[in-house]
């Protein structure tokens, strides 16, 4: 019985909170660097009332939810005033920009070169490296759900849809730290060949790449100093990580034994299911999937190459080179153009033929089993549809970033979450469960009733959760597919091994062919 009361009085207190912190805590955005943009109010996740992460997150996570929130509003104040002290156009412009360079899509777009180009072991390490630090600050946004610094009274800098994500840590803070010391130690190795001059000219680079990206982060009003603290560590012990156990798995997978794929694939699918419930919808299950797939594509592509002998040609071994100047210029245009087409081609293929065959399969498995297959939070089931929309498939292939420059045609502030049903339950026409009465209603199994309460407790906070996302949900937001989860681990797992493996190969043997 004290659970069941506990339940009604956090459901009751979640009711009578007051809204007006709802109200505050959203965000003002400026989507231009120009002095005279327009600035907008928008949703964004984490800025529910915390009595409602309280209730549907396990404690421990609302523990470490509530440590980094009380912190965010100790720090709004003087964000709000040092932004003000320090902002200026030149300072807009830099800072607006520079945040290209810290971002998934960025590093995800310009890594195929390396490995185009005849660098396959340094490319497999800085995959590994900052595909590491993708996945664990994307875990980590999703296990504490935290929000970005409260706006206002900060003001937003931004020109991409990254605000949708949660605030702790900073993914810009984790890519561009484990990028420059990726980098820093590569020109180390390097140094007998480039002189130590180069090596530290190198390393200041790489420095002030690092410190415009993270305090940039800052200073836009994108993340808290907790965010790109924990961020930057992050970065730095993915590093430290790969330093350690880098060889070994290089040595290991070069053996060609059948564990590499044995392990590597339901290491894969398992790190996808178990990805953090958030309870907010942000797009960080959708990184860490898109990356856990192009790592496995590397893994199975290396291993292959290893197994049938048909290693990936390194610069030094690579000839095609050292021919004129405009056959070298012709010889690099042919492979970024042929290597780029090949991936878009792939993306398209595999996703249009994935998205019509895994729904039929997810139905009839679910027929012969009787089992329904588990579905995310915020994904509908494949026995609750009947197609996927063809559209998916042919959406455009992403831009380096998700461009939001000027007015932002997606208004999301339209659904704030002061109309969570929790908060104010007349404006749902349906009803939240009744605490006590419900679960009383519930249980049907006397031998095992602490079972049966605990299952009924479960169940009446997913149908709440439902309604929460029912209700909140923004304005232009499409609805997703159980398919779409294996649909990305098939199109980016294809696509890492297209990248790392089969398209340099192809290279060599076309060119070798022409060049012969």
């Amino acid at each position: 019985m004290s659970s069941t009361n506990s339940t009604s009085s956090l459901s009751t207190s979640a009711i009578q909170l007051e809204t007006t912190q709802a109200e505050t805590e959203t965000a003002v955005f400026q989507h231009s660097p120009e002095p005279n943009s327009k600035l907008k109010r928008e949703w964004e996740p984490g800025c529910q009332p915390d009595e409602i992460y309280d209730r549907y997150l396990p404690s421990w996570r609302a523990w470490l939810r509530r440590s980094l929130v009380n912190r965010l509003r100790k720090e709004k104040d003087w964000m709000a005033d040092w932004q003000k002290r320090i902002r200026s156009n030149g300072r807009d412009q830099f800072f607006y920009w520079t945040a290209i360079f810290g971002t998934h899509t960025f590093f995800m777009t310009f890594l195929p070169i390396l490995f185009f180009f005849g660098f396959p072991l340094k490319a497999r390490g800085l995959l590994y490296v900052v595909g590491m630090g993708i996945y664990v600050s994307s875990f980590a946004k999703d296990l504490v759900c935290t929000p970005r610094p409260y706006s206002p009274p900060v003001i937003r800098l931004s020109m991409s849809t990254h605000h949708h994500e949660y605030g702790f840590p900073s993914s810009h803070s984790t890519n561009s730290v484990s990028i420059a010391l990726f980098f820093a130690e590569w020109l180390y190795e390097s140094r007998h060949s480039v002189g130590m001059p180069t090596v530290l000219a190198g390393w200041i680079a790489l420095f002030v790449y690092a410190a415009s990206v993270v305090g940039g982060r800052l200073y836009t009003g994108m993340h808290s100093t907790a965010d790109i603290i924990g961020g930057s560590l992050m970065g730095m012990a993915c590093w430290l990580i790969w330093i350690v156990i880098g060889k070994q798995t290089e040595a290991w997978v070069n053996t060609g034994t059948w564990l590499v794929p044995a392990i590597s694939i339901p290491l894969t699918l398992g790190m996808v299911h178990y990805h953090p419930e958030p309870l907010d919808d942000c797009p960080c299950f959708e990184d860490a999937i898109a990356v856990l797939a192009v790592i496995l594509g590397s893994f199975l592509g290396h291993w292959w190459s290893i197994k049938t002998g048909n290693a990936v040609p390194t610069f030094a071994q690579t000839t095609s080179f050292d021919q004129s100047s405009i056959v070298t210029i012709g010889i690099v245009a042919f492979r970024l153009i042929l290597g780029l087409g090949i991936m878009f081609a792939w993306r398209l293929i595999a996703k249009t033929t994935l998205l019509r065959i895994l729904p039929t399969l997810f139905r009839t498995f679910s027929k012969v089993s009787g089992e329904d297959l588990p579905t995310r939070r915020f994904y509908k089931a494949a026995t609750d549809y009947g197609e996927v929309p063809s559209k998916l498939a042919f959406r455009h292939i992403p831009s380096v970033v998700d461009l939001q420059i000027g007015d932002n045609t997606n208004d999301s502030s339209s659904n704030s979450p002061i109309d969570s049903p929790l908060l104010n339950p007349r404006k749902s026409s349906l009803a939240v469960p009744n605490g006590t009465a419900d679960l009383r209603k519930r249980i049907s199994n006397p031998k095992n009733p602490k079972q049966e309460m605990k299952e009924a407790e479960k169940k009446m906070k997913d149908d709440e959760i439902k309604l929460l996302i029912r209700i909140n949900k923004r304005k232009g937001d499409r609805s997703k597919y159980d398919a779409e989860v294996l649909t990305k681990v098939g199109v980016y797992s294809g696509i890492g091994l297209l990248a790392t493996t089969f398209i340099p190969i192809l290279f060599r043997i076309i060119e070798n062919y022409v060049l012969a």
